[in-house]
């Protein structure tokens, strides 16, 4: 069957090595199309103007040549380029596919490859910061976020406020109950927990049973509400078959100081929540109470 010039044209398109050959092909035989115009035309033969021609002739098919092999590559060095700037500053790969040569079949995997990869990265990290179980960040993830959110408050003169709480007697729930009937008290408490907070809030699981939540824009004792009402609305679950009242928790809360750290945040609120404790647990205590009892 005989190609028809659809198919060549198609064969064209989608070949860059056709394409460099033809360029070449024509761009080569410059100098021996211009001679035998010349020739043609009856302007003489004289060896310095066939010289002469053949000179020019040869410059201007060298020249034609490099731009056209010049236009025929930028795509691939559009794609270099992009690449680079996604390896210094991240961020998606846009690049139009123009043609559908070897280059642009390369530039759309290319492409592809990298949204792939992007969106395994960030499913990766979001498995790397979030708790499982709760669908909270984790500490790993609050670290990251705080020291954002410390920075933040500090340039904008701004309190910010961290509440540490533990549930109360919660080996007793995994014993009596199974660890599965654990696992769905902590994953009802993240819930609960991304229900009663701020868009702008913080909420981690630290571990175990504990958990975190930092309040930027908050003072101690707007923070101190925000944990009694959390600890109001714990006492309110019910997983059957525990009865209403069975999951209870204890609360330390904390004010940051000036140049704090999220280590002594932690720590000073820790203190806090065992000052709710010893008081006989399913309460919320602040660190002016520490102050009380030294």
């Amino acid at each position: 069957m005989t190609p028809t010039p659809t198919t060549w044209l198609r064969m064209f398109r989608s070949s860059l090595t056709l394409k460099i050959f033809s360029l070449c092909f024509v761009c080569v035989h410059i100098p021996l199309i211009a001679v035998i115009a010349y020739l043609g035309s009856g302007s003489g033969s004289a060896p310095v103007s066939l010289l002469v021609l053949l000179l020019i002739a040869t410059v201007v098919g060298t020249g034609l040549c490099l731009c056209g092999l010049w236009w025929l590559i930028r795509p691939l060095r559009n794609l270099a380029a992009a690449v680079e700037e996604y390896q210094a500053h991240g961020g998606g790969l846009d690049l139009p596919v123009n043609s559908s040569d070897e280059i642009g079949t390369l530039t759309a995997a290319v492409a592809t490859m990298v949204a792939r990869m992007d969106g395994a990265v960030k499913r990766l990290h979001h498995q790397a910061t979030t708790d499982a179980l709760t669908g909270l960040g984790n500490r790993r993830w609050l670290g990251e976020r705080v020291d954002d959110e410390l920075g933040r408050a500090s340039r904008q003169a701004e309190p910010l406020s961290v509440v540490l709480f533990d549930l109360d007697l919660f080996k007793n729930i995994n014993d009596s109950h199974g660890h599965d009937m654990g696992d769905k008290v902590l994953t009802a408490v993240g819930q609960l927990v991304r229900t009663h907070l701020r868009r702008y809030d913080l909420a981690a699981r630290m571990g175990g049973e504990e958990f975190c939540v930092v309040l930027p824009r908050t003072r101690l004792l707007d923070a101190f509400a925000i944990a009694e009402r959390l600890r109001k609305a714990l006492a309110g679950l019910e997983i059957p078959p525990l009865p209403r009242g069975d999951i209870t928790a204890s609360f330390g809360v904390y004010e940051a100081a000036p140049g704090d750290a999220l280590q002594h945040m932690l720590s000073m609120a820790d203190k806090a929540l065992y000052v709710a404790k010893n008081n006989g647990r399913n309460r919320v205590a602040d660190t002016r109470q520490l102050a009380q009892q030294s």
